[in-house]
């Protein structure tokens, strides 16, 4: 039996859900793969370094908290390998911490087996553009296209050719326990909720004292949705956390209760909002993902989602079209949910684990 351990962070939601695969495809990881996994929280560089060293292990996926720096990120990996000189080493799995998919991390590439994004860029090659301000594809449009200054703020981290092999989308945010669920019991027990709202797009600026990047774009995001206000009911906000934002309850509620559900960038290019649309029956409207790689794959122009413009000039005419055309929208949300559904039937995330360890 393989000792698989999983090292790192407890203190984010994000890191919680991504350990969650783990726990409910334990009998399968067992069975299929012979893998048994253990946790062990670790909060700093030096934390996961400490855990990683010394322990009888075949495999070790980490986690680093997404604000170590990348210096101590890398000594920690470069120490635990070392550690491992004179033995038969661990295979060393790294699970990126942040959102976007760029990261400050790709200087750990020559010592790790795999890294794994929740996104990756299909064209790896873009991951070696020195010029993008920001440091991603994303930060850079924003910039050019909003005359956003980023200042000194850079998300990106440069690659070679001997280890781009290494970075593989791994499993995004919607392998989260809860969205497995809702899939799993709706299928068996089909509850709608009634559909009265036409348009959702509830969106938090985070805190207006720290007044980051995307807000400026999400602000626009809401306002490009406002002609559609002439005709169509819609529930649209973009919020700072100072001034309030809607109840959990009240958003909850009407996300269910929407034919459309906008969702626009953040932090990172997908998020939770993209899988509760699914979940709930909604048509997902999204800036165009065709440059990402990820798992669940629920980004499928036309079949899955409606892609639009980044710079949001097609936004009121896709969503009018799919407003008066319901039949072709209720056949892009079954489409989405078949295929949301198949990544759990399928059981793929023990077949990426399978292919990572093997």
């Amino acid at each position: 039996m393989k000792k698989a351990f999983i090292i790192g962070t407890n203190s984010d939601n994000i890191a919680k859900v991504q350990r969650e695969p783990f726990s409910y495809n334990k009998r399968i990881l067992s069975k299929e793969l012979g893998m048994k996994t253990e946790y062990i929280c670790a909060e700093t560089s030096l934390e996961i370094q400490e855990a990683s060293m010394g322990i009888d292990a075949d495999i070790l996926f980490l986690m680093f908290p997404w604000k170590e720096s990348p210096e101590d990120v890398e000594s920690a990996l470069v120490n635990i390998r070392n550690a491992y000189q004179n033995t038969q080493p661990p295979k060393i799995i790294f699970i990126d911490p942040f959102a976007q998919s760029t990261t400050r991390y790709f200087n750990v590439l020559p010592y790790v087996d795999f890294f794994l994004k929740r996104q990756r860029l299909k064209d790896i090659e873009q991951y070696k553009k020195e010029d993008l301000i920001g440091g991603s594809t994303m930060t850079d449009f924003i910039a050019k296209n909003w005359s956003y200054d980023f200042k000194d703020w850079h998300i990106g981290s440069q690659i070679s050719d001997e280890y781009k092999d290494r970075i593989i989308a791994g499993w995004n945010l919607g392998t989260a326990k809860k969205y497995k669920n809702i899939l799993t019991y709706s299928s068996i027990w089909p509850f709608r909720k009634k559909k009265n709202i036409d348009v959702f797009c509830r969106l938090s600026l985070g805190f207006k004292k720290n007044r980051e990047w995307y807000c400026e774009y999400r602000i626009d995001a809401v306002e490009a949705l406002q002609p559609l206000q002439k005709k169509y009911k819609l529930a649209s906000s973009a919020r700072f956390l100072e001034d309030g934002l809607i109840s959990k309850r009240q958003y909850s509620s009407e996300l269910k209760g929407s034919r459309i559900v906008f969702s626009p960038f953040g932090w990172g290019e997908n998020c939770w909002r993209d899988f509760e649309a699914i979940c709930y029956d909604s048509l997902l409207v999204k800036p165009d993902m065709s440059h990402i790689s990820t798992n669940p794959d629920i980004f499928i122009a036309g079949e899955t989602y409606v892609p639009v413009k980044w710079d949001f000039s097609d936004l009121e005419e896709k969503c009018a079209y799919y407003l008066e055309h319901q039949d072709e929208a209720n056949r892009i949300i079954k489409n989405a949910r078949d295929k949301y559904m198949s990544y759990f039937k399928n059981n793929e995330f023990p077949k990426l684990i399978g292919q990572l360890i093997n």
